[in-house]
């Protein structure tokens, strides 16, 4: 019941009516209603296609992996503001019951599935100190916008009550959406049929590997019966060939019995085709390079550094974005933003490339006096040397333009001196 009311207030809320002329207002039960497939895509059948589970397994745990600091704005740059006490739940744990990692892959599949993701942010009522942030179904949570223009969330606990939630009390992070929504879309209410074909194809597949690879077919004979008859004969045959298969025994037939196949053959409809292509459809809903799940690839890549700022450009900064933007706007006060305090994944282990790569830039990056011994050795997870290590090396030839002049001047000076 708790779950009716939710979807009727959702409906109430978007102004879409529940009857049987109006399909809209069903799809909020759950699923995206009748495909052109004949088939039903929810939240759940979606990532029962492999294809669309392993885009939003590499999404949600790749961004999962990545590391997630809280950052602030100094006069030398920016350092992690690990004295902060908000940097040990985004970073570490945000709840009793979950990694960091955890929460930020829950986040992503609630993003990549359903376009949407929430996580309640429990604090004390005196001081507003974050006490916890836990991530919470989609569907228990819907957003309001009040008469005043103020938002607000109704968040559906377990135990059937209803919390009303103000801004800073709730993280939403919203997917790709229009103008006027307060969600995002979900790509199976969207590519509802694309993905209902999916499922039709491997239910097809089951279907006629679980018969055999026996084609469907008319049973013609020459004999006279009326529609009972028929019936009874249509079951016969039906289970006689399931004991034979199972059997492992041949059919054989009378002689005024024929059976005439009329499905048509897998190559000439293209079946492995279809399925082939379906991955396709899917790499491009969750716009992930085929590469990556794991089917043939056009395109060529120089290194696998390449390829992987290729999945960071297309796939993963829209789900890091709108992740650090939510989280300034949330667990940050506009004072604290406006300082330069700000939330933001780290990329480079993922751009890591292989040891030659690695070895020459850290050669460059050393020789241009930008890094030092020991934060390179911090980048290759090694133990620091001695604080000697520290000092930034710059060659001699090179000096600032500035000292240069200095230099040019002196020189002259000396030479009209002798």
């Amino acid at each position: 019941m708790n779950f009716i009311r939710r979807s009727l207030l959702r409906l109430a809320l978007k102004g879409t009516d529940l009857s049987l002329t109006e399909p809209r207002g069903w799809s909020v039960l759950g699923g995206v209603g009748p495909t052109w497939a004949k088939v039903n895509v929810n939240d759940l059948t979606q990532l029962q296609i492999s294809s669309a589970f392993s885009a939003v397994r590499l999404i949600s745990e790749v961004i999962g992996s990545l590391p997630l600091h809280l950052y602030r704005t100094t006069e030398t740059g920016r350092q992690r503001a690990k004295d902060d006490y908000r940097y040990e739940f985004v970073h570490e744990q945000p709840n009793e019951y979950m990694t960091a990692a955890e929460w930020i892959e829950a986040m992503c599949v609630s993003l990549a599935t359903q376009g949407q993701a929430y996580s309640y942010v429990s604090q004390f009522e005196s001081t507003g100190r974050i006490v916890s942030i836990q991530p919470v179904l989609k569907t228990r949570v819907t957003p309001e916008i009040r008469s005043d223009g103020g938002l607000i969330y109704h968040l559906s606990l377990r135990n059937g009550r209803t919390l009303d939630l103000a801004r800073e009390q709730i993280l939403p992070v919203r997917g790709f959406g229009a103008v006027g929504e307060l969600e995002g879309f979900a790509p199976h209410r969207l590519h509802g049929n694309s993905m209902a074909l999916t499922v039709a194809l491997d239910k097809y597949a089951s279907d006629f590997f679980g018969s055999g690879g026996r084609p469907n077919g008319i049973l013609s004979t020459k004999a006279e019966f009326g529609e009972k008859s028929r019936d009874q004969i249509r079951a016969g045959f039906a289970k006689y060939l399931q004991d034979s298969r199972e059997k492992g025994e041949l059919p054989v037939l009378d002689g005024e019995t024929e059976y005439i196949p009329v499905s048509t053959p897998n190559n000439e409809a293209q079946f492995l085709e279809s399925r082939k292509h379906q991955i396709g459809e899917m790499a491009r809903i969750y716009r992930v390079p085929l590469r990556f799940l794991m089917e043939d690839d056009q395109s060529s890549y120089a290194n696998d550094q390449q390829a992987n700022k290729h999945l960071i450009d297309y796939t993963l900064s829209p789900y890091t974005n709108r992740i650090e933007k939510a989280l300034n706007s949330c667990l940050l006060t506009r004072e604290e933003r406006r300082s330069g305090m700000f939330f933001k994944f780290d990329y480079r282990g993922l751009l890591r490339g292989d040891s030659a790569q690695r070895a020459e830039y850290y050669n460059k990056m050393r020789q241009a006096g930008a890094i030092s011994q020991n934060e390179i050795r911090d980048l290759e997870d090694m133990d620091r040397r001695g604080p000697d290590c520290d000092e930034l090396m710059v060659p001699l030839n090179m000096a600032p333009n500035s000292l240069l002049q200095d230099i040019l001047v002196g020189d002259k000076s000396t030479s009209r001196g002798k």
